[in-house]
């Protein structure tokens, strides 16, 4: 009885995990399809597309972002999760904040603006880079203070423009 509770108390936070990574994903899939699909197509834009392909030719998916099928845009959802360690948040907020940047940005604009948000909050000089999603972003965001979460907000928005 007391490994299967064991078991339990280890799989749960996989499960959590687990869970808020689909309901990020069935959201945004469900909001961003309302947008024109020359733009982008179920929060997927061509340049994510353009991404994917390179690193995953074997799927063949289409060149155009009109042509992509909403499973087409959710496997790329689940890549761009992955691959960039949106479950390595420490804080929902920021993750949900980066997430959403991650869809709406481009991912060069997106690392500027996490970059730049991590060197004001640190204090770091202009020379500091840690590239998007890398474990070094990822644990300097996590290294934040919890009191310090709506800092992260007021820096972004000072930084962004």
């Amino acid at each position: 009885m007391k490994r299967l509770l064991l078991v339990l108390l280890l799989l749960i936070p996989v499960y959590a995990v687990a869970d808020r990574k689909t309901d990020f994903i069935n959201n945004v899939l469900e909001y961003e399809n309302t947008q024109p699909k020359d733009i982008n197509a179920y929060a997927v834009n061509q340049e994510k597309l353009d991404m994917y392909r390179a690193t995953h030719p074997r799927y063949s998916f289409p060149k155009h972002i009109k042509d992509l099928t909403k499973e087409q845009a959710e496997q790329i959802l689940n890549y761009f999760w992955d691959n960039y360690r949106f479950s390595d948040y420490k804080y929902d907020e920021i993750q949900e904040k980066v997430w959403d940047m991650m869809i709406h940005m481009s991912m060069s604009d997106l690392e500027k603006q996490i970059n730049a948000c991590i060197r004001k909050y640190y204090k770091f000089d202009d020379s500091f880079y840690a590239p998007f999603g890398s474990v070094a972003s990822v644990s300097l965001l996590n290294g934040m203070s919890p009191k310090h979460i709506p800092d992260f907000y007021l820096i972004l928005n000072e930084v962004k423009y």
